[in-house]
């Protein structure tokens, strides 16, 4: 082989190989700037999906089944998944996107969003931080409880036990209602909350960034 086809195929491999270890470099420790830069990206790339999501309400909650539609999963050094929540008639009601770090311990970014509020969270080892339409909502810690406000104080709490049934959400001292595990349902088509209480509308997004959370990150248990 000349001499000079070998220089230029080395000059290739060191490209290809400076390139894969970048991408491993970010994807191990992404910076603040990237998280955003990730976080916009995955917001423009569900758009067309947000764009048609039936206008969200009371009724349209408790129609909401852990069904999906347009689920796309990548695995690999990139570990990304997205996809669409809809009722048990099959209407689109919440839209996401996740994306999965290189890490020994969970290190992830998810965006979702109803027609009506926008949820980012950044997932890492000292706990879950929760924003609900743009505004820092307050950190989710491994015990369950959901911490916030100027004092850093319980604002509410779910039971993520995966041999449980269903995942009980309370919200300040009320139980409002509980998320349907998809791993121990039988049924096709099961509605993804059961509801114990009414809620106000601050209680409800708060009651929604958790069951959002964990109705994704369950979905995904067995794919990465």
């Amino acid at each position: 082989m000349p001499l000079a086809l070998l220089i230029i195929l080395s000059f290739f491999a060191t490209i290809a190989l400076a390139t894969l270890l970048y991408q491993f470099m970010i994807n191990f420790q992404p910076g603040k700037n990237r998280i955003l830069t990730d976080f916009r990206a995955m917001r423009d790339e569900i758009k067309e999906w947000s764009d048609q999501l039936v206008p969200w309400s009371k009724e349209e909650m408790s129609l909401l089944s852990l069904r999906q539609v347009n689920q796309k999963i990548k695995r690999g050094m990139k570990k990304t998944a997205k996809g669409v929540f809809t009722s048990i008639y099959h209407e689109p009601l919440i839209a996401y996107s996740y994306r999965k770090y290189i890490a020994s311990k969970e290190n992830a970014i998810l965006y979702a969003r109803t027609s009506k509020n926008e949820y980012a969270y950044r997932i890492n080892k000292k706990g879950i931080d929760v924003n609900i339409d743009g505004q820092y909502a307050g950190v989710l810690k491994d015990n369950g409880g959901f911490y916030g406000g100027r004092r850093n104080r319980l604002l509410a709490r779910i039971n993520r036990d995966d041999e449980l049934k269903l995942h009980p959400i309370v919200v300040g001292e009320r139980e409002v209602a509980s998320v349907q595990n998809p791993l121990k349902t039988e049924k096709h088509n099961p509605r993804a909350f059961q509801f114990i209480q009414p809620m106000e509308s601050k209680e409800e997004k708060m009651f929604m960034a958790l069951a959002i959370l964990e109705m994704v990150q369950e979905s995904l248990k067995e794919e990465f």
